[in-house]
């Protein structure tokens, strides 16, 4: 049986940027790593909002990705 650790974790928050010349909407995304495994969705949930209202920008989506190492 494989074993599963975590490496670590990278928050994602993407914002609408504007239009471009055909009116499709372009997106910004900034990424905040080396997020702790210990943090449950609704505290990140949490801070991205918490991030996202000092932009100007309107935030269009929050992800989390994660990092393991199979053995």
């Amino acid at each position: 049986m494989a074993n599963v650790n975590f490496v670590n974790a990278t928050l994602r928050l993407k914002y609408m940027d504007g239009y471009d010349e055909n009116n499709e909407p372009t997106f910004t995304t900034k990424s905040y790593r080396n997020i702790n495994n210990t943090h449950s969705a609704d505290d990140l949930l949490a801070v991205a909002h918490a991030i996202a209202s000092l932009s100007s920008q309107s935030l269009a989506g929050i992800a989390k990705q994660e990092t393991h190492d199979l053995s």
